[in-house]
Parts: C-alpha cells; sequence; structure tokens
C-alpha cells in the first residue's frame, strides 16, 4: 500500500492485523478507565451437576451483559468479583472450571468483541488435577494475561490449595497486582505486589461483614487515609464486592430476590489514600445491591 503525504494531511498510526488494517489509537490516553461490577451471583454449588452448568451460565450470561454495555460506555477494564463466575461456596459437589475451558472461552470472546480487559473470578481445576481459587484477566485481545491464586484461604479450606505467589502483569502499559478478599487483610500481600512493581492494586471480594455496605468499609478500613496502606505504598487501589440484591435498573435475571448476604462496596483510592470514587455508604442490608462504579485511574506516571 502507498500512503501518499501531503501539507496539512493527518498522519494517522496504521496497524496491521490478521484481520485486515486496524487504527491503533489510543481514545483515553495517561489513563486506564476501569469499571467495577458488584454482580450478584447464583452458586454452582449443588449435587445436580445440570442446575451446577446451568448457574453458570446465568452468571456468565450476566457477565457478557455488563462487559458490552460498560464498554459502550466507555470502560477499557471491566472487572467482577471473587468467584464471580461460580459464585462464592465451596463444598464437595461444587463445579470447578479449566483456564482453556468454554466457560473462559465466553468472555475471552466478549473481551476480543468489545476490545477491553475483563476480570473475573472461578473456581479452577488446573492441568494437574489440583483446585484453587483464582482471579484472571483477559486482555482485549483475548489472552488471560493475569492470573492470581488466593493465598489467604478462609472457606476455601479444605477445597483448595493455597496460592504463594504475588505476580503482576501488564495492562495497558501499567502494572497490576491482585489481592482477592482475605489476602488484603494482611498487609504483606500488598507489599509484595508493589514490591514487584504493581502501581494498582485490585482487590475482587466475596465478603458479608454484616451484609452491610458500612461494614464492608470498616472491614478493609486499613486501606485508606492518609495513614493508610495505599497512601503507605504510593498506589492505586481498586477494590470491589459481591451484590447481596440486584439491582432493577440493571436487568435482573428473575423477579425473586432472596438476599443472599453479601455487603456490596466499592472503592478507588489514590496514592495519598485519598478516596477517588466510592459506592454511597450505607448500614441498610437492603442497600447491597448490584452496582457499577466507573473511575479513570491515571497511568504512565
Amino acid at each position: 500500500m502507498t500512503i501518499r503525504m501531503t501539507p496539512g494531511l493527518l498522519l494517522l498510526v496504521l496497524t496491521f492485523t490478521g484481520e485486515g488494517i486496524t487504527r491503533a489509537a489510543d481514545k483515553n490516553p495517561g489513563h486506564l478507565k476501569m469499571a467495577l461490577v458488584n454482580l450478584k451471583s447464583v452458586y454452582a454449588a449443588g449435587p445436580d451437576a445440570k442446575a451446577n452448568e446451568t448457574a453458570i451460565q446465568a452468571n456468565l450470561k450476566r457477565h457478557t451483559y455488563f462487559i458490552g454495555k460498560l464498554a459502550d460506555e466507555g470502560a477499557e477494564f471491566v472487572g467482577f468479583p471473587e468467584l464471580s463466575i461460580n459464585g462464592y461456596r465451596f463444598n464437595k459437589s461444587m463445579s470447578w472450571l479449566k483456564l482453556d475451558g468454554p466457560e473462559v472461552k465466553v468472555l475471552r470472546d466478549k473481551a476480543i468483541e468489545k476490545g477491553v480487559y475483563v476480570s473475573a473470578g472461578l473456581a479452577e481445576e488446573d492441568a494437574d488435577g489440583k483446585h484453587w481459587n483464582t482471579q484472571i484477566v483477559i486482555d482485549p485481545k483475548g489472552q488471560i494475561v493475569g492470573k492470581h491464586h488466593k493465598i489467604w484461604l478462609t472457606a476455601e479450606k479444605g477445597f483448595a490449595e493455597a496460592g504463594n505467589e504475588h505476580k503482576v502483569f501488564d495492562v495497558k502499559g501499567t502494572k497490576m497486582g491482585i489481592a482477592i478478599c482475605a489476602d488484603g487483610t494482611d498487609r504483606k500481600n500488598l507489599q509484595g505486589l508493589v514490591d514487584g512493581g504493581a502501581k494498582i492494586i485490585y482487590g475482587p471480594h466475596a465478603n458479608t461483614t454484616g451484609g452491610t455496605i458500612a461494614g464492608w468499609y470498616r472491614f478493609r478500613a486499613a486501606w485508606g487515609g492518609d495513614k493508610g496502606w495505599i497512601a503507605e505504598m504510593k498506589v492505586h487501589a481498586a477494590l470491589h464486592n459481591h451484590a447481596g440484591l440486584y439491582d432493577s435498573a440493571m436487568r435482573p435475571p428473575t423477579e425473586k430476590d432472596a438476599n443472599t448476604g453479601w455487603a456490596s462496596g466499592s472503592w478507588f483510592i489514590g496514592p495519598d489514600g485519598k478516596t477517588l470514587a466510592q459506592m454511597p455508604t450505607s448500614a441498610d442490608r437492603g442497600a447491597s445491591k448490584e452496582y457499577v462504579l466507573m473511575f479513570n485511574v491515571p497511568i504512565g506516571k
């Protein structure tokens, strides 16, 4: 192909891919627009394998709905909470999923379609048959670029292995690390990520804390404030939780909506410990609904 340059012609940066020529344009330079989804998941942990599969498919449908909606609103990273694909429940009859399986492929395909990063949690069975509480990050090309095995186990004890690594990975040119729920109770886990170069700590949760948003913020209070852990480490943090109830404004899949007890809550914290964005707090269990918190996180500094 020949490109003829004339005075005043705007130069477009082009990249060649297997699918043809695409424009490589960053519409949001110097920032990563992150959307944190407080999802209500149904449990794939009953004695009926078919029912478990139906639950997983329902959860995946919910994931793809939010990915599509939020990507259209400008999100570059769409995050879902701990064990979002399975629903957080550990027992002998729960379903275990593989990273190269069809369930994860649904999210990989959606990440490619919408050109965004996607993070989700699952009960993983690896190639050796070992079980893990895993959070993955998929890039806009559909590749799994980040994976974290939960270190500090709670309800997983006896069902899953404990992770022991503090891996960081690239998201839009900046380094991110993951601390799953209880991992974030031990400052050493956050420090391990920062020591590895993380500039953003992403914290997906499945936490009850009395089933209230206010309770969850108290539970994670050590992260925030000018003397908190995040200020000491001088990084950004993005953390959020499962929801106890559906939100009627977000196309709930059913009208039957029993409160599952999760606290909800989502929070962006800056390197000085100040709150950048936060789901409104409440001591009312009825406020612990599905919620999306979006913030444009500065990167590359």
